[in-house]
Order: C-alpha cells, then sequence, then structure tokens
C-alpha cells in the first residue's frame, strides 16, 4: 500500500537524519528493518541494534525502506524498544543518552496492542523516552502494510550522546495509538507532500525534546502541522488503483 510513498518517506527520513546531526551533541542511530525484526540468529535470538552515525543510516535508507513482508507496527516497535533498551543496558552509565525520542513511521497498528502499550507506558514512565507518531494513510481500504518506525534520541549537552531507532511495519488504520499521546501523533498523506510535511514536523518535535529536560513534556504537533500533513492523493484513479507513483 505504502510503495507509491517510498520516495516521499525516503527523503523525509534522510532530509530528519540531516537535521538531527546538525543539531548539538552527537547522534547515534539504529536502523532496523522488517527483515531485522523477523530474522532470528543461529541461537535463536535475535540480532542486536547496531548504533551507527547518521551518516551511515541515510546511506542506509533506500536499500532499508522498501516493500517488505514482516511484522505489523505493535511487533515491530515492541521487538525494536527491546533490541534499544538492552543496547543501552549494556552500556556505561556515563555513555547512555539522558533521552531518547522514538518515532514510529507507518500505518498505524489496530487490535490487540496491549503488550507494545505497556513497553511503551513503561519506557515513558521509567526512562523519559519520548514517542512520537507518523501516522499513514494511503486512502484505501485499512489493511496490513508495509512502514517504518524511526527512533531519535537526545543529546546530553556539550559532548553529548544521543541514539536513534528506525524499524519497519505496521498494519491497520490508526485507530489504536498503543500508549502514543495524541499529542504526539499525527497524521500524513495521503498524499507524498503530506508525508514530507509530516516527517518535517516530526524532526521539529524531536529537535524539541532533545532540547527539553528528562520528564518535561514536550510540545505537540500544531494545527498548521497538522493541516499541512493532510495533504489529498492528486493521482489519477488508474494510478491509485495500480499503486503507481
Amino acid at each position: 500500500m505504502l510503495r507509491p510513498l517510498l520516495p516521499a518517506l525516503r527523503s523525509g527520513l534522510a532530509d530528519l537524519l540531516a537535521e538531527q546531526d546538525a543539531h548539538d551533541g552527537h547522534l547515534q542511530v539504529v536502523v532496523a528493518t522488517g527483515d531485522d525484526l523477523t530474522r532470528s540468529l543461529p541461537d535463536g535470538t535475535h540480532p542486536p541494534a547496531v548504533p551507527v552515525g547518521a551518516a551511515e543510516a541515510r546511506t542506509a535508507l533506500p536499500a532499508k525502506l522498501r516493500p517488505l513482508g514482516g511484522p505489523d507496527l505493535r511487533g515491530g516497535a515492541a521487538r525494536l524498544l527491546g533490541a534499544v533498551g538492552d543496547e543501552l543496558a549494556a552500556r556505561d552509565e556515563a555513555d547512555r543518552p539522558e533521552r531518547v525520542v522514538v518515532l514510529l513511521v507507518g500505518e498505524g497498528a489496530v487490535g490487540d496492542t496491549s503488550a507494545v502499550r505497556e513497553r511503551i507506558v513503561h519506557q515513558q514512565s521509567t526512562y523519559a523516552w519520548e514517542f512520537v507518531l507518523v501516522d499513514v494513510t494511503t486512502g484505501t481500504i485499512p489493511a496490513a502494510a508495509g512502514a517504518r518506525a524511526a527512533a531519535s534520541g537526545e543529546n546530553r549537552g556539550e559532548g553529548g550522546d544521543a541514539a536513534v531507532a528506525v524499524a519497519e511495519r505496521p498494519a491497520g488504520d490508526g485507530a489504536e495509538r498503543f500508549g502514543v499521546p495524541v499529542t504526539a501523533t499525527i497524521t500524513a498523506g495521503p498524499g507524498a507532500a503530506g508525508v514530507t510535511a509530516a516527517l518535517s514536523a516530526a524532526s521539529a518535535f524531536v529537535t524539541r525534546a532533545r532540547d527539553g529536560r528528562s520528564h518535561e513534556p514536550v510540545d505537540g504537533f500544531s494545527d498548521d502541522e497538522r493541516a499541512a500533513a493532510g495533504v489529498p492523493d492528486t493521482r489519477p484513479g488508474w494510478r491509485r488503483l495500480l499503486r503507481l507513483a
């Protein structure tokens, strides 16, 4: 379903990473796709979260963000949070970021979201992780579809540290927000320009989170940002039917 929006998703996420890389502090990124989230190692465990620099993450986006089978946003988000949490827990205290901002991008999950909701609420209340959801709508009947999730983290100030993650996969119409506050949720599309605008607004949200202190509320999306993200799909009907850009 999201195939026609892939160019906008790739470029929007690349711009987000470039903007965050220019922010004060040291940025680290964890890129996790649907393949990563479903693949098991020989010992039965899942691949660990591997932080990279923003430039390396941007280079990986074209190959990573493509239509794939894989877990929906519920399973993908839970797997991503576990992997990033394990990676941070293995660090020395001085090497951990003060905040982590998790950006989920894709068609919102439906169904039983209790497990990932509990995990998100726990990370919010215990570790002050911030969560933001860009809920991409294709303007079609809700169905399982590809997506991504990115997690962006905050600096620790001068010479500080940051952690960012990007995961992939969701399903549904976004009726369930699974713990992500309404103020931190924005609906994008179904036009590509709306996806671009939503990711630009998400980058601004991440910047506000990085500039704030732990457990301080982050200003949510403005009415103007929401209006800019809700752009109709202007492709001819036959192109929408064939899912062509």
